[in-house]
C-alpha cells in the first residue's frame, strides 16, 4: 500500500488508477465524512486512538520514515489517505436550474485549488475543467481545495460536445472580460448560467468565448493591472449565490 501511495505521486498513476492522495488531518477528516471514498489510511501510532472505532477503513500505522515515503510535502502531519476519485454526472447537473463555472485552460495549481474552495463555500452547482487545465487531483490542487474537492461536483475534459448538450439544455454562458463587458452585478445569474474563466495568460479560447451569451467584468482600481482568476472567481461566484438566494427568499 506504501508503493501505491507513492505512485499516487504521479498523474500517470492517479488517472490509472482513479485514486489521489490526501495528506494532513484537516483534509483527511473531510475525507473520511465520505467514507466509500477512503480505500486506505495511515495514521502515526500516537494519533490511532483516534479513529479506533472505525471499523469500515483499513487502517494503516506506520512510523515516520514511511510518512516521508509517501508524502509530497516537507512536513508530514501524521495522517494520510488513498482517496478514490468521486465521480459526477454531467447529466445531472443539467437536469436542474443549476449556476456552473467552466475553467479553460487553468494551469496554476494554487489558483484551482482556491477555486474549487470557493465554489464548494459559495454554492456553485458544479465546476467544469477543459481538457487544458492542470490536473485537479494533484497534490498541491488538493491541499488548497480544504477539502472541497470531495464534495463539490467536478468534470473534467470537458469539450465541444459537452458544451454544446450543456447549450441544449437551455444554459447560457457567461464570459469574463474586458471587451463589450457589463458589471458583474448587473448580469442576471439566476436560472441555468454558466460563468467562463480562462487562463490569465491567453483568456478563454475563441471557441469557447463564441458560445457566450454575455460578458462581465469587475470594476477595480484603474492602477490595477488584473485581478487574479481566483479573485475574480470568487467575487463573481459571491454575487450568483446572493441573486439567486434571494430569488428563494
Amino acid at each position: 500500500m506504501i508503493k501505491l501511495a507513492r505512485s499516487l505521486h504521479h498523474k500517470k498513476y492517479r488517472d490509472q488508477e482513479k485514486l489521489f492522495l490526501a495528506e494532513g488531518r484537516r483534509l483527511v477528516e473531510e475525507a473520511l465524512a465520505r467514507p466509500e471514498l477512503v480505500k486506505a489510511l495511515f495514521i502515526r501510532e500516537e494519533q490511532a486512538a483516534d479513529i479506533a472505532e472505525r471499523q469500515d477503513i483499513d487502517c494503516y500505522v506506520i512510523d515516520d520514515r514511511l510518512f516521508k515515503l509517501i508524502s509530497t510535502t516537507d512536513s508530514q502531519q501524521g495522517m494520510a489517505a488513498i482517496v478514490r476519485k468521486p465521480v459526477w454526472d454531467l447529466a445531472k447537473l443539467t437536469a436542474v436550474d443549476g449556476f456552473l463555472v467552466l475553467l479553460d485552460r487553468i494551469s496554476d495549481p494554487g489558483n484551482l485549488g482556491s477555486i474549487i474552495r470557493s465554489c464548494w463555500a459559495l454554492g456553485v452547482d458544479g465546476l467544469l475543467l477543459t481538457p487544458e487545465c492542470v490536473d485537479p487531483y494533484s497534490p498541491k490542487v488538493v491541499r488548497s481545495t480544504m477539502g472541497g474537492i470531495f464534495h463539490l461536483p467536478l468534470i473534467e475534459a470537458v469539450a465541444a460536445p459537452e458544451l454544446d448538450t450543456l447549450q441544449m439544455h437551455g444554459y447560457e454562458f457567461i464570459a469574463t472580460g474586458l471587451d463589450h463587458a457589463l458589471d458583474y452585478y448587473d448580469i442576471d445569474m439566476r436560472g441555468k448560467k454558466i460563468l467562463v474563466l480562462g487562463s490569465e495568460a491567453i483568456g478563454i479560447s475563441p471557441a469557447i468565448k463564441s458560445k457566450c451569451n454575455q460578458t462581465s467584468r469587475i470594476p477595480i482600481n484603474p492602477k490595477v493591472d488584473s485581478l487574479n482568476v481566483a479573485a475574480a472567481c470568487a467575487i463573481i461566484t459571491a454575487e450568483a449565490w446572493r441573486q439567486r438566494k434571494a430569488k428563494h427568499l
